[in-house]
């Protein structure tokens, strides 16, 4: 019935117009199915792309910044790594208040390996620092004075920080063959506290 129709009309109403009116018609019937094509498929997906295009942009910006913050990630935890062994190499170096103890003990039996032989030796109140406490002991000793250079250079190898100050020597008096000094000095241990110095309180 279709067919019919459309011979009809081909006859009896396109045959019949002018040439202008059938080229309008012919191109008509040309453009309205790209222009269905446009609208209906064309046009939807174009927009579709266009919306899928600009998620993969932001999506590749967002794997970007992850990829950045995740090399950032592991160049801190590196450096937290470094840090901490550092921090514990140089806790080793300051004991803590259980082997203060142990270490004056130390102290004292490098003095008599060096013989020397302990007029004093008294420890001091601790002084405090920020993270640490100074620990002074002063020791009057009495000995040949290369002894006395000997404890020191022990005093100096020893794990711990210990620092000497305010040597002095006098009294010489030779014995046995040798000139012994009476010497005293103020030797400082370090104990570490993990607490940061009081700030005075302001007005």
């Amino acid at each position: 019935m279709s067919n019919t129709f459309f011979t009809t009309f081909l006859d009896e109403k396109f045959m019949s117009l002018k040439p202008k009116a059938k080229v309008i018609i012919m191109i008509f019937l040309i453009l309205l199915p790209i222009a269905l094509f446009y609208y209906f498929l064309y046009q939807p997906n174009t927009k579709k792309i266009k919306n899928l295009e600009n998620r993969i942009a932001t999506l590749q910006t967002q794997i970007q910044n992850v990829k950045r913050k995740a090399a950032d990630l592991a160049k801190f935890e590196k450096e937290l790594e470094e840090a901490e062994r550092t921090f514990e190499a140089t806790a080793t170096l300051l004991p803590d208040e259980k082997e203060i103890p142990q270490l004056l003990k130390d102290i004292s039996s490098l003095g008599r390996a060096a013989g020397l032989d302990f007029l004093t030796f008294r420890p001091l109140a601790d002084i405090p620092k920020d993270f640490y406490a100074e620990i002074p002991v002063t020791i009057d000793v009495r000995g040949p004075y290369h002894n006395m250079g000997f404890f020191f250079d022990q005093v100096s190898k020893l794990k711990r920080i210990v620092t000497v100050s305010n040597v002095r020597m006098g009294s010489p008096k030779k014995e046995g063959g040798e000139m012994l000094l009476k010497s005293s000095c103020r030797l400082v241990t370090y104990r570490f506290t993990n607490r940061p110095l009081a700030k005075p309180k302001t007005k």
